[in-house]
């Protein structure tokens, strides 16, 4: 059901009593003011719901406001129980709000009707996190902190998204300093320092990998996966060093056990989240240290894949061992996962700097067979309902396609900036989140009752 803006005001008042019982308003300069700088906020918080599991697609309950918390949404999958009409796209759907958050390429995070970002403001050396009214894209507050734009080979900027986790943000820059921030001021409550704090250098791409919130926990992939403290941000534990890679972990439940799978710049580590040990490992090289994906479990089995022509594989995990079921050059997902639905991989296939010959395509599960390729998308990105691919291809465009095996068949295309988009687009509240890497933030509303009462 769209919820218009009578229904998000009422539902942000409630959530807001029932989480907090009474909001307090904090003034700029708490926390570490000799390091973050503050600009005017409004106190409103989000609300928590972020499972571990994969869960079956089904819709968010009508009463449910809805949310995309953390890295590929409240199911970790990349699909949005939200419908999309196929001709969603047509008559232009305005763009409701811009805005120039800094250079990067982490996705947004959306809850309680506000929207976080980060970016690096060009000409600086720093990097600043975001809050905005996802209705007005008015800007609730920033925060910035010290941090170098890494810009090696690409535009630079953070790479990690914003994961939220009730009345808290949780976020990691490319240096590697996670920080734990008040939802609603944006106020730092602690840091961790990943390079300080492992004794490991700075990685060639920095660190991208976005918080993963279990529990009480926030776990990290830093070469070694790790364990803070979510109240106090102390290290709790961490599994053998290896060479970092840039995905963020996959959370699974296997027989009864919790796990985490990270691909590293060694290959895929297997984590039993209740021993903290590497249960098993599969050695998955790439040739320029650029293993960026997350890794996709189902049913006891694991998708892994690299570009570069490194290609993917799926592998066979019994609770101590990964054998490999197929393995192939069919889908090399350079940075952007694929998503999975119904027995289909949907992804891009090549790398950036060839992006004439990086192909959007459809392959099986079981098999590695492929269905379909579509070219002329670039290295884009995409998310998904269960019905539609929401793709952004790599020069700006937003594309709705219908999301089956049979072929690939587009049903809109609208332009919504001109410059490079690698970054995944997320659907929340009929609203479409599309970022550039040089900055912008674009708003596209889809609510046709939102649009008929604009002016």
């Amino acid at each position: 059901m769209l919820v218009d803006k009578k229904l998000m005001v009422i539902w942000n008042k409630v959530s807001g009593l029932l989480l907090t019982g009474v909001l307090l308003v904090l003034c700029g300069g708490c926390g570490s003011s000799d390091e973050m700088m503050f600009s005017e906020f409004k106190a409103e918080s989000p609300v928590n719901v972020i499972p571990v599991k994969h869960s079956v697609l089904k819709p968010e309950s009508d009463l449910v406001a809805p949310e995309w918390p953390c890295w590929r949404g409240v199911h970790r999958d990349g699909i949005s129980r939200e419908h999309l009409r196929s001709d969603a796209l047509d008559n232009m759907p305005p763009v409701l709000w811009r805005h120039n958050i800094g250079i990067g390429y982490s996705a947004v995070s959306v809850a309680g009707g506000k929207v976080y970002a980060l970016g690096h403001p060009e000409g600086t050396e720093q990097e600043t996190a975001w809050c905005f009214d996802a209705l007005t894209g008015k800007i609730v507050w920033s925060i910035s902190y010290p941090c170098q734009l890494l810009d090696h080979l690409h535009k630079g900027g953070p790479g990690a998204s914003p994961a939220l986790d009730g009345q808290h943000v949780y976020i990691n820059s490319r240096e590697g300093e996670v920080r734990k921030l008040d939802a609603a001021t944006g106020q730092e409550l602690w840091k961790f320092d990943l390079r300080a704090e492992l004794q490991i250098p700075l990685p060639e791409w920095g660190f991208t990998c976005t918080p993963v919130i279990r529990g009480e926990e926030v776990l990290l992939e830093a070469g070694s996966v790790v364990g803070l403290d979510k109240q106090t941000g102390q290290l709790k534990w961490k599994t053998a060093a290896r060479m970092p890679g840039y995905g963020t972990p996959e959370l699974f439940e296997q027989s009864g056990r919790q796990f985490l799978a990270a691909l590293n710049n060694e290959g895929l580590s297997i984590v039993d989240l209740a021993t903290h040990e590497e249960t098993t490992f599969f050695p998955w090289d790439s040739p320029y240290d650029t293993n960026s994906t997350t890794p996709l479990w189902l049913n006891g089995q694991i998708f892994v894949s690299t570009g570069y022509n490194i290609g993917a594989v799926l592998l066979n995990f019994d609770g101590n061992k990964l054998e490999p079921v197929w393995q192939n050059k069919e889908m090399r997902n350079h940075m952007n996962s694929c998503v999975l639905h119904n027995g289909w991989l949907y992804g891009f296939d090549g790398n950036s700097h060839n992006r004439r010959t990086v192909t959007l395509k459809c392959v099986n599960w079981e098999t590695g067979e492929v269905a379909w390729t579509q070219e002329g998308l670039g290295c884009g990105a995409l998310m998904a309902t269960a019905e539609h691919l929401i793709i952004t291809s790599d020069l700006g465009e937003l594309v709705l396609a219908e999301m089956t095996p049979k072929a690939y068949q587009e049903t809109g295309r609208i332009t919504v900036m001109n410059e490079q988009c690698w970054t995944m687009p997320i659907l929340c509240d009929q609203m479409i989140y599309c970022r550039g890497a040089e900055g912008t933030l674009a708003c596209v509303d889809l609510a046709p009752e939102r649009t008929a009462d604009r002016p």
